[in-house]
């Protein structure tokens, strides 16, 4: 019997060694397994990291691209309107539509976008800005090319107006002088004149304090060119003094040479025909008259046309 429990007894604790063994095992098992999920997820955490890593290098990578790209066009932009700034060009419209430019790429470089959009439309506005400047360019050049053909017809001209006033001036200097020989043809003489004092009889005196009047004569000479017609003479007479006699204020006419000179006394009324003619002009003593040397000079036409002397004792 005693043999019989014995076997039983060692029976049930082998058997109860069994079952610890195999939870020990199992536990393993779950402990194992547990630390194979952790290390997988913890391989995977890890994947995800380095993912992410690599996907914002790459992003880091992707914007600077992307503002490297956008400070190219920008620069482009900018070149764009220094050209546009370098047109040069007479016609005001033309440099008032450059102007515009300038400022259009001005308001463009300040529009507030992201750096994709803002490439999207730096690329987009270039490309019509290019063809805008082309067409400027072309226009500029047509201008400046009329610009030089009108300068070149100018300056024909200007040689053309300068050679046809050097032509003008020597006509008129050869007209000119024709005139004036034909002028100087025309004028009149006059010779033997003849100064003497006359007194109250009219009788013929040389003393000075029994004149009572001068009387001048002389003959204007016939002339063929001279038109004819009626005729104005002045007589001068230069006193002793070397001042002029005369017989009321502010007589006097104007010479051929454009002088205002005092005469004496006029004849009016001398109607001239191409022939000679005897003329005699009167001046009143009025006590004006002194002893010596007088000159006569006599005018027609505004030409000294004779002079002569006489002496009163």
């Amino acid at each position: 019997m005693k043999s019989t429990q014995q076997k039983t007894g060692s029976s049930r604790g082998q058997d109860k060694n069994k079952g610890s063994k195999g939870v020990v095992i199992l536990l393993v098992i779950i402990v194992m397994g547990l630390a194979a999920a952790v290390g997988v997820m913890l391989s995977k955490l890890n994947d995800q990291n380095v993912a992410m890593d690599l996907q914002k290098q790459e992003s880091a990578e992707i914007q600077e691209l992307l503002e490297n790209q956008k400070k190219l066009l920008e620069d482009d932009l900018i070149d764009l309107q220094g050209q546009f700034g370098a047109l040069r060009t007479d016609n005001d419209s033309l440099m008032n539509l450059a102007s515009e430019q300038q400022e259009r790429i001005t308001r463009l470089l300040a529009v507030q976008r992201d750096n994709a959009n803002k490439i999207k439309l730096y690329q987009q506005e270039l490309e019509t800005l290019r063809g805008v400047l082309r067409s400027y360019i072309v226009q500029v050049d047509s201008l400046n090319q009329s610009n030089i053909a009108l300068r070149a017809e100018r300056t024909e001209l200007n040689r053309n107006l300068a050679a046809e006033r050097v032509q003008s001036a020597r006509l008129s200097a050869d007209l000119e002088r024709q005139t004036t020989t034909v002028q100087r043809a025309q004028v009149l003489s006059a010779s033997d004149i003849r100064t003497i004092g006359l007194n109250n009889r009219n009788n013929e005196t040389p003393r000075v304090r029994n004149i009572v009047k001068l009387q001048t004569c002389f003959t204007v000479r016939d002339n063929p060119v001279a038109p004819a017609g009626p005729r104005a003479i002045y007589i001068v007479i230069i006193k002793p003094d070397k001042q002029a006699l005369t017989n009321r204020e502010n007589a006097s006419f104007r010479t051929s040479e454009g002088a205002d000179i005092i005469y004496t006394e006029r004849r009016r009324d001398v109607d001239y025909d191409n022939k000679d003619i005897e003329v005699c002009i009167f001046t009143d003593n009025n006590n004006r008259l002194t002893e010596g040397n007088y000159e006569i000079n006599v005018y027609c036409d505004g030409y000294l046309i004779g002079k002569s002397t006489f002496v009163l004792r």
